[in-house]
């Protein structure tokens, strides 16, 4: 069975009884707390047994699955966390972090009843719902904030042969904000660093791995996708304000992309979203 509704940034509950399994192959972070009982995570990575209180951090490559012991029956409080879903809040290096953390090798995290994390999400469920949604939802961004804090701080960009240049670079291209990308050339950024568009291009590959037009590609993809969620707006309008001027090259690349086209996307996500209710 899956969490109730698992939700983005939502806690939510699920029960399951004595020797019930609950499985997950989202393609998301998710964070599940054993907030009473005794269960098994059973998942292809470390098998083992998880006590009351304890918290399981799952990243987007490992598939989960937790299995109540035969005596009792386990409550368990989730949620997921989707960094794409959050466009043009993560600096470049931000976001970067997150694409090298869910890779495979470390799949699960184990923390226990005592870690900062726990603790923090144990309080967060014994304040219950909350008719303050929006500031319930920033308290739970907080807590993955923290979680992921000293990762985020030690990914640092390298010391590099040019440091006056590296210095604007990590200044100017890895604080901007994400989707600010989308808005700026290459060669404008190259300009604004100091330096030829080709030596921006390799710093900008040494650092995150893609060329800036790659980068660029998939931010007006990932924005393009968050306006299709509005049936008003028409999809030739959605294509010029994620920077494409043809349409046609704006539907061959979000179909590569997202594996449908954006009309098809947009109607599947109406589905969806009347199926919540």
């Amino acid at each position: 069975m899956h969490l109730t509704a698992p939700g983005h940034l939502r806690i939510e509950e699920t029960i399951l009884s004595p020797c019930q399994e609950w499985t997950d192959e989202a393609a998301a972070w998710r964070f599940v707390r054993i907030s009473t009982g005794a269960a098994y995570w059973l998942g292809a990575a470390n098998p083992r047994s998880l006590t009351e209180g304890e918290s399981l951090v799952i990243s987007p490559a490992a598939k989960a699955l937790v299995r109540a012991s035969q005596l009792n029956s386990v409550l368990l409080h989730g949620f997921t966390f989707v960094p794409e879903w959050l466009c043009g809040f993560f600096t470049l290096s931000e976001r970067r972090f997150f694409e090298s953390a869910a890779q495979p090798g470390e799949p699960v995290g184990f923390l226990p009843s005592t870690h900062p994390f726990s603790q923090g999400f144990a309080r967060l469920v014994a304040r219950g719902d909350s008719d303050q949604k929006l500031l319930q939802r920033a308290e739970v961004l907080g807590l993955v904030a923290a979680y992921f804090g000293q990762g985020l701080s030690s990914h640092q960009l390298p010391p590099g042969r040019s440091p006056s240049v590296r210095d604007r670079f990590e200044q100017i291209i890895c604080q901007m904000p994400d989707i600010e990308l989308i808005h700026h050339s290459p060669e404008q950024l190259a300009r604004l660093c100091g330096c030829s568009p080709r030596h921006f291009s390799r710093l900008f590959r040494e650092r995150f791995g893609q060329s800036p037009r790659v980068r660029q590609t998939e931010m007006r993809l990932l924005k393009a996708r968050e306006l299709l969620a509005n049936p008003e707006k028409k999809i030739a309008q959605i294509a010029l304000d994620s920077g494409y001027r043809s349409s046609s090259l704006f539907n061959s690349l979000f179909k590569r992309r997202f594996g449908t086209s954006p009309s098809a996307w947009r109607e599947q996500a109406a589905k969806a979203t009347q199926n919540l209710f």
